[in-house]
């Protein structure tokens, strides 16, 4: 539990530039083409600035590339543009994306800190508590995946993001079935739907482990387990770990499609850990700074 930890603050060049806390709600002022923007600021955001499809009508942005964006067997088409943005006095061209529908519902948008300008920016969760851990992790930024930490866990890379805009915490299939072996996952409850990313809703199970997940000192007890997604392989406890109604995807009403219903067909396997901000909960701050977030948080078992 406390490999990875220190006592001692970061060093000087880790101090960011500015914070944000909940009272702004984590949000940072941008402009483009004279509108004024409300970007919501979150470490498990995209590479691309997104923005809800009706702002992008409203600035009347035109595609130059679209993407596909892949969430378990679901694809959406997005589409894409370089675009100057006025963040805090500095111009600069950002990449942008935006799909259908709105994909933030408080806000015009979400950006990466490691879209930001300046050193750094540090998002203020609470007041600091006495005997709280640093934990320090270097940080890969890439179109494809955002931002994410790569997490050895017994050599197999586990790909973590941290966010403040999913509530849950949350792996893919495969990456619950590595490690629920080795920390003696157990289920709790049945399916149910949870929106995952870009407000899409998968089927998901609780999982409990009975010997605590250290990333790098940062504990994990529980997640919720995307037991139809990027599997590949990969068996989950209790047989598959899923009953015939999670494979029926239960999301009347959200106008989603999905290719493949009613076929044992769970993808190929990819590592992924998502870290929400239930978890995220025992910290009092997150920086991003020098391509590292650094977390301050409570580690003792709650």
């Amino acid at each position: 539990m406390v490999t990875g930890c220190a006592t001692a603050p970061p060093p000087p060049n880790a101090v960011s530039e500015f914070a944000l806390d909940s009272s702004t709600n984590y949000i940072v002022e941008a402009q483009a083409r004279g509108r004024l923007l409300r970007l919501k600021v979150d470490p498990g955001a995209p590479y691309f600035v997104l923005l809800n499809d009706k702002v992008a009508k409203e600035l009347r942005l035109v595609s130059t590339k679209s993407a596909t964006l892949a969430v378990g067997p679901l694809r959406l088409k997005a589409n894409t543009r370089n675009e100057k943005l006025t963040i805090r006095g500095e111009t600069s061209a950002k990449p942008v994306m935006w799909v259908k529908g709105e994909a933030i519902p408080d806000a015009d948008g979400v950006i990466n800190p490691a879209n930001l300008p300046g050193n750094g920016v540090t998002l203020k969760l609470r007041e600091a508590a006495a005997g709280e851990q640093v934990i320090q992790l270097p940080m890969r930024f890439d179109r494809q995946r955002g931002l994410y930490y790569e997490f050895d866990y017994g050599g197999q890379l586990i790909l973590t993001r941290f966010t403040l805009e999913d509530r849950l915490t949350t792996t893919t299939g495969a990456a619950a079935s590595v490690i629920s072996k080795r920390r003696s996952g157990l289920w709790e409850g049945g399916p149910f739907v949870h929106q995952v990313r870009f407000g899409v809703p998968r089927p998901v199970r609780r999982m409990v482990l009975g010997q605590t997940l250290s990333v790098k000192g940062f504990p994990l007890n529980e997640f919720a387990v995307r037991v139809m997604d990027d599997r590949g392989s990969y068996l989950l406890p209790d047989k598959q770990g899923a009953s015939e109604d999670a494979d029926a995807d239960e999301t009347e009403g959200s106008g989603i499609v999905v290719t493949g219903k009613g076929k044992r067909s769970y993808g190929a396997a990819h590592f992924w850990l998502m870290v929400g901000s239930d978890a995220l909960s025992r910290c009092s701050s997150l920086t991003y700074q020098a391509r590292h977030l650094i977390l301050r948080c409570s580690t003792a078992r709650t």
